[in-house]
């Protein structure tokens, strides 16, 4: 039983092996077809897959280096005679990368089979990688993004991951982690805007966005009015359209929790969106933006003092909500639930839930501290609205006192 599980396995990682230096060797055969002498095809790549398979089986610590080192060699006298002709080195490097799958399929042939996949892509992909590197993505936007790359793979791991400061309810790893997301909110949106256009790609990324935090899409698309690098009608479109992503979170959250209480504010989450969405489409109609129009890609998408305010904006309303628990106690489990609501609905929604399992909230009283998080957490995003200008903050304040009013109608109707 033993032997026929091990043989088994073998013959998968041989398969994997073979079948992905097969299929990296039909690409580089069919990426070179006028020419008539290749380094590498179908062949030679199906044969350094399948010789670093066998040389990891066996039990030889120096057989997989050395035939490593040997594909490399070859990989290199290859080169030199063929660079007069073809400067690139991507067929050699593809070639040793094919021997490390072939040996790594041995050992966990799922993930080598995902891997060489992604090398697939990544040669079948080389028109579509140059014209994005040279002619779509500017200097501009390529230094925004290695700014976030910077705030999110280097900073923010190295911010301590722990309370701290008052009562303990500041976490600057989560805080930071609310910095990025206005940051990514408004690169998403400036990228969306330029490559579909303000009408199409603003609300877009606002839908997107509003999956991590409506309120910092709002926070965004605010800056983006006032800095007037998107219409007004397109940052109150996408302003708008992230909080119907709230609602469709809110409804999965609830129905993750306790689906019948889903059954009671059904029709309140689908009034809501509605009003929305309404609003959102009126806004999208009347932005005289050309679809394609292009976006402004010589000023930085990414505003600090918008995220960092945002941040501080978030921490005050953990302490607000820290010194509410504290004086008020663990039995005003509502005031304490709707404060926190003023920061995160998505949170309270899924604590308000919960309550109904545990058995402490009878269904119909969460359904209506959960309708209250939705207008509490809007009081909100109107006052982040303000960020955006009189105009901005206006229009969308008209948008969210609709999605609530219709939000209330629909409760009273199903209650």
């Amino acid at each position: 039983m033993v032997a026929g599980t091990y043989a088994m396995s073998s013959l998968l990682s041989f398969s994997v092996a073979l079948g992905l230096g097969l299929a990296i060797g039909l690409e580089r055969e069919r990426s070179h077809p006028g020419t008539a002498e290749l380094t590498a095809g179908m062949r030679t790549f199906a044969i350094a897959g399948l010789a670093g398979a066998i040389a990891a089986s066996l039990p030889i610590p120096l057989a997989l280096p050395m035939v490593l080192l040997a594909v490399t060699v070859l990989a290199a006298l290859s080169y030199h005679h063929s660079a007069q002709q073809d400067p690139g080195v991507t067929t050699e490097v593809a070639l040793v990368a094919t021997t490390l799958l072939g040996a790594y399929a041995v050992v966990a042939p799922d993930m080598a089979a995902g891997l060489g996949t992604v090398l697939l892509v990544l040669l079948y992909a080389k028109a579509a990688l140059h014209r994005f590197a040279r002619t779509v993505i500017t200097q501009r936007e390529l230094a925004d993004l290695l700014t976030l790359a910077v705030a999110a793979l280097l900073v923010w791991p190295a911010i301590p991951d722990r309370p701290m400061g008052p009562l303990q309810v500041w976490n600057p790893h989560t805080l930071w982690l609310v910095v990025l997301l206005v940051m990514v909110t408004g690169n998403a949106g400036h990228l969306a805007a330029r490559w579909l256009g303000s009408r199409i790609g603003l609300p877009l990324a606002g839908l997107f966005s509003g999956f991590a935090s409506s309120v910092a899409t709002i926070a965004t698309m605010g800056g983006r009015a006032r800095a007037q690098q998107a219409s007004v009608e397109g940052a109150v479109a996408a302003a708008l359209m992230s909080n119907v992503a709230t609602l469709v979170q809110m409804a999965l959250l609830v129905a993750a929790v306790n689906v019948a209480l889903l059954k009671l504010l059904a029709l309140p989450l689908m009034a809501a969106g509605v009003g929305v969405g309404a609003w959102v489409a009126f806004w999208v109609l009347r932005d005289r933006t050309a679809p394609q129009a292009a976006e402004d890609s010589s000023t930085s998408s990414i505003d600090w003092r918008i995220a960092i305010g945002f941040g501080g904006w978030t921490a005050a309303l953990l302490l607000v909500t820290a010194l509410a628990r504290m004086w008020f106690g663990s039995a005003a489990v509502a005031a304490v639930t709707l404060l926190g609501a003023l920061a995160d609905v998505h949170a309270a929604t899924a604590s308000i839930a919960a309550q109904t399992t545990n058995g402490i909230l009878a269904h119909p009283q969460a359904s209506l501290l959960i309708m209250l998080a939705l207008m509490v957490n809007t009081l909100t995003k109107l006052v982040v609205a303000l960020s955006g200008g009189k105009v901005f903050a206006g229009r969308v304040a008209i948008g969210l006192l609709t999605m609530v009013a219709l939000g209330w109608a629909g409760f009273l109707v199903s209650a």
